[in-house]
């Protein structure tokens, strides 16, 4: 009998064998398994049954592991899929992992702790997803309920106001005090979107580093089975001069391969420090700021899957500046997610264009996508605090606030959106190259409640 507590793990996989031995090994580790032996049957249950964690096949007949994950994401599941490889299979695993599944096993698993580990982080993650929606959702609690109190402090206030002046006096403060708790409640929502930004860039970087990492590990392990097999026929007196040619010459192939998968992974680790540590400090500094942006858009690579974006800029022109690189990082990234939420929609091409310029000492910015558009409605209030069109698809309400505030106020700039319904958005952002404001106001504190 199944643990009604326990979290669910569906396990596909068309060869009996493997599918069983995988459900006897989940079971004994605790979880409640549901299994399927093909992709199709897979999704109809995953979508019935909601797992906490799917296990998939990549070779399969009706629906593979490809197609299982573009399904998928198409269906909004959102449990972590880990795809199981035999073999052979490696640019089918890459292009796994760059549709979104969590991590990668091979078959045969001949180590349970693997497994495990492996189940563990990904369940971990999905908890983890979950508290952070849950603390959006009191925070989001929180501002209504003060809200809500200021509204009716208003009103007591109203009636009150022709009535003895100690009364008005005593109302005065009480207003006040509420209006200084709710600005500080503001300014922690703010501190905590930014956190949220970073958060998208450890997401985006944690989700790349799988590719080159998973690459390293594959050759690695192919590289010792090959060294146990050159030993074996070493002491067996079997090796020939042309095997011993061809092993030095696999060996030093995957050794290429390893060391240029890890500087990869070396340089994406590099940029996201140099990136989450500006977010954090809020430091000015001399830049490059088109290379600073290339950093951005590589951290938030994964994020993009789907859009094409084209960044232009005159590469014989010097974009050095002195500024606040914190604040572009969340600029960017606010404007991206911006795009990607409220913009795009998944049967359209997708298309961010950047362009940057240097026009003396002004910098120059023009941002625009060719998602739906904005209402005027919506495009009169989208600078307001908590004002959002999809709070259910995550929206905080607080992206553009944060990109008004920076601009405006941080950088001494000026922001202008131009945008129609069905014909996409343009933001032209303009601020001075050398930053004018050396001891900068902080964030959250010009356009507020």
């Amino acid at each position: 009998m199944s643990d009604e507590n326990a979290q669910r793990i569906l396990v596909i996989d068309d060869e009996y064998i493997v599918r069983k031995s995988l459900c006897d090994s989940l079971e004994d580790l605790g979880y409640d398994v549901l299994d399927a032996d093909d992709g199709k049957s897979g999704l109809e249950i995953a979508l019935k049954e909601q797992p906490d964690l799917i296990l998939t096949d990549l070779r399969m007949p009706s629906i593979g592991g490809i197609e299982f994950l573009k399904q998928a994401k198409l269906l909004s599941i959102e449990a972590p899929i880990v795809v199981v490889s035999g073999a052979g299979l490696m640019t089918d695993v890459i292009e796994a992992l760059r549709l979104g599944a969590f991590d990668y096993l091979s078959k045969p698993i001949r180590d349970p702790s693997l497994l495990e580990a492996t189940i563990s982080r990904a369940l971990q993650q999905v908890r983890l997803k979950r508290e952070n929606e849950n603390y959006q959702l009191h925070l989001e609690d929180l501002v209504e309920q003060r809200t809500a109190a200021l509204h009716i402090t208003n009103r007591e206030l109203e009636w009150h106001k022709n009535n003895l002046e100690g009364i008005v006096i005593r109302r005065t403060e009480e207003l006040e005090n509420l209006i200084t708790e709710l600005r500080d409640t503001h300014s922690q929502l703010i501190e905590s979107a930014k956190m949220a930004s970073l958060g998208r860039l450890v997401a985006g970087v944690s989700h790349e580093l799988n590719t080159p990492l998973g690459i390293c590990l594959t050759f690695i392990s192919s590289l010792g089975d090959k060294i146990k097999n050159f030993e074996k026929d070493f002491y067996l007196g079997q090796l020939s001069k042309k095997d011993f040619g061809k092993f030095l010459e696999s060996a030093q192939e995957s050794s290429d391969i390893v060391i240029s998968n890890l500087t990869q992974a070396s340089d994406l680790v590099k940029n996201f420090k140099m990136v989450s540590v500006d977010v954090s400090s809020e430091k000015e500094r001399e830049f490059n700021l088109i290379d600073y942006v290339k950093k951005i858009l590589l951290s938030l690579k994964s994020e993009l899957y789907g859009a094409r974006v084209e960044f232009i800029f005159d590469d014989s022109v010097d974009f050095t500046i002195t500024s606040y690189p914190g604040y572009f990082s969340q600029i960017f990234t606010n404007l991206i997610f911006n795009s990607l939420i409220h913009g795009f929609s998944a049967d359209t091409s997708n298309l961010i264009k950047i362009e940057i310029l240097i026009n003396q000492s002004v910098v120059n910015i023009v941002y625009q996508d060719n998602g739906q558009g904005m209402s005027a409605e919506v495009k009169q209030q989208m600078y307001e605090p908590f004002f959002t069109t999809s709070r259910k698809r995550g929206g905080s309400g607080l992206g553009m606030n944060i990109i008004y505030n920076l601009v405006v106020g941080n950088l001494s700039g000026s922001i202008v959106c131009e945008s129609e319904q069905h014909k996409g958005t343009q933001f032209r952002i303009k601020f001075p190259k050398e930053a004018l404001n050396k001891s900068h106001t902080p964030l959250g504190a010009q356009r507020s409640l």
